[in-house]
């Protein structure tokens, strides 16, 4: 957005059309966020090689069933219904708050599987953050400038 406004400014003034390139740092950081988020990764996150908690490690002490319990039930599944709609952890995370659910705990990145998809996608949102930056850029530099500022 800030991007946006600042080369719908420089397009309306009266500088010259090599100033409508500058936002185009903006343009890549905006998409490249955007798209990464798409994909389900936080890139702040990404960069101090952590990840959130998903919900069922987040209230995996507070369940009391024990995990040999679990691993049991999970093998009979021939005669139940397989699903995790009813699993405890599953209310308790939708009453959490918004803001508790974007800050919540975070841990380090272990798994070196789980890393190599993360650089994937982080190269992934950057190479679509330069294409669409230059497409936007490409649409303001050829608009002629407007002389009203």
């Amino acid at each position: 957005m800030f991007g946006i406004l600042a080369d719908l400014l420089i397009t309306l003034s009266h500088v010259s059309r090599a100033w409508r390139v500058l936002p185009l740092l903006l343009y890549i950081l905006g998409i490249s966020t955007l798209i990464a988020a798409w994909k389900g990764m936080c890139v702040v996150l990404h960069g101090l090689h952590h990840r959130h908690l998903r919900p069922w490690e987040l209230f995996q002490d507070a369940d009391d069933e024990s995990v040999e319990t679990k691993v049991n039930a999970s093998m009979d599944s021939f005669d139940t219904y397989n699903s995790y709609e009813t699993e405890p952890w599953i209310a308790k995370y939708e009453h959490r708050n918004i803001i508790r659910k974007i800050f919540d705990r975070q841990t380090w990145v272990e798994e070196p599987a789980l890393r190599q998809i993360q650089d994937t996608i982080f190269l992934q949102a950057i190479l679509g953050g330069i294409v669409g930056g230059a497409i936007l850029t490409a649409i303001f530099v050829a608009v002629p400038k407007g002389n009203l500022i």
